[in-house]
Formats: C-alpha cells, structure tokens, sequence
C-alpha cells in the first residue's frame, strides 16, 4: 500500500515538471527572466507543498502550508517586475508564476484533469493570443517623441505632416535654448504611419535630431 501511495506522489512530481517546462518554454523563447528551469521548479515546488500540507496537516486545516505557497509565489513573481520610465515590463512573466504555481497545486491535491485543462487554455493565451496582440499594437502604437530644430520654428509644418498621416497628438511642449527649438509631444497612431513620419523627420533639414 505504501508503494502505491509513494507511486502516486512520484507521478504527480513527474507531471508538475512537464507542465512547468511547458508553461515555461514560451518565456525561455523570448529570453524572458524566468524560464523553463525556473517555472519547473516553481510548479514542482508548488506540487511538493501541496503533497506536505495533507500530509501534515489536520483533517479540518489541511490547506495551511498550500495557502501560504500563494504568498511565496507573489514574492517570486514581483522580482520579475520593472519599471522602466512610463512603461512597465514583467507583468507577464509574473502571472506565468502565478499559473505554473497553480497548475503545481492541482497536480499535487490529484485534479489531474483541470490541471490538463488549464495548462491548454494557458498555452492558447501564451502562444496564440500573442498575434492578436502584435496586431493591436501594431495598430495602436503610442510613441513619445523630442524633436529639436535649429532656430525659432513654428510647429504648424509638424502638426500638418502629423494630420496628414492621421496620427493623433497631444501633450505638445515648447523649449527654446539659445538657437534651438524643441517640441516634446505623445503620439498614437498605426505602426505603419508612425514609421513614415520617422522617414519624415529623418528628411526634413530643419530638424537637428529627434528621438522617440
């Protein structure tokens, strides 16, 4: 009977690693912070706390060691989130911590099949949800641009190029520094538009540099 129970145990590790390496492999494609490694030893971990808390724990507070996996998992997945100036990276990554520790918890309790089925809809969000969003942003760009000309210039020729391609801006700021103008405004518009506005800038002589 013990070599069943252990037999038990040992298939539930096994398949908590398969699942982390697979919820992981997407990450470690796109050279994220935590990949395949990392997310497999979150899931077994997570497996691993499971099978000791009812093992442990009383019959009515069998759950004590598996609830306080959540809160180790949420100290793992905030070292993955940064901020860089407005925009903030790793968000992603964090709930790919958050769904492998899951998926480790239900393997361990024995919902083999939720677990099954939650890994597949993890994986469609991951992968396939992936080219709808290249295709919003790719739509729906916001980019911050500074352009500097040289002299006193008025920006009516900026904002006319800017109607022309359709491109909504906003938050428009002027600077002058000794000979040079400089315009600091947030733009949004489709990817495509936002590049011939770059080749735009590129090629007006009046501009001594931009960047965005």
């Amino acid at each position: 009977m013990a070599n069943i129970i252990y037999g038990e145990e040992i298939l539930k590790i096994s398949l908590s690693a398969l699942v982390g390496c697979l919820v992981g492999l997407e990450r470690e494609v796109r050279r994220k912070p935590a990949g395949f490694r990392t997310l497999a030893l979150i899931s077994v971990g997570s497996t691993v706390f499971t099978i000791c808390s009812y093992k442990m724990g009383f019959p009515a507070n069998d759950d004590r060691i598996a609830a306080n996996v959540i809160t180790g998992v949420g100290f793992l997945g905030a070292g993955v989130i940064f901020r860089n100036g407005f925009s903030v990276s790793g968000i992603t990554t964090a709930a790919t911590i958050w769904i492998a520790a899951a998926l480790g918890m239900l393997i361990g309790i024995g919902e083999y099949a939720l677990s099954v089925l939650s890994l597949v809809i993890s994986l469609i969000i991951l992968y396939a949800l992936q080219y709808i969003q290249n295709y919003i942003d790719s739509r729906f760009q916001r980019r911050d641009y500074t352009v500097t000309y040289n002299g006193a210039f008025d920006n009516a020729a900026l904002i006319n190029k800017l109607n022309e391609l359709k491109l909504k801006a906003r938050n428009f700021k002027e600077t002058r520094q000794d000979s040079q103008t400089c315009f600091r405004f947030d733009v949004s518009g489709r990817e495509k538009d936002l590049d011939v506005f770059n080749l735009w800038l590129k090629n007006e002589g009046r501009i001594y540099s931009f960047d965005w």
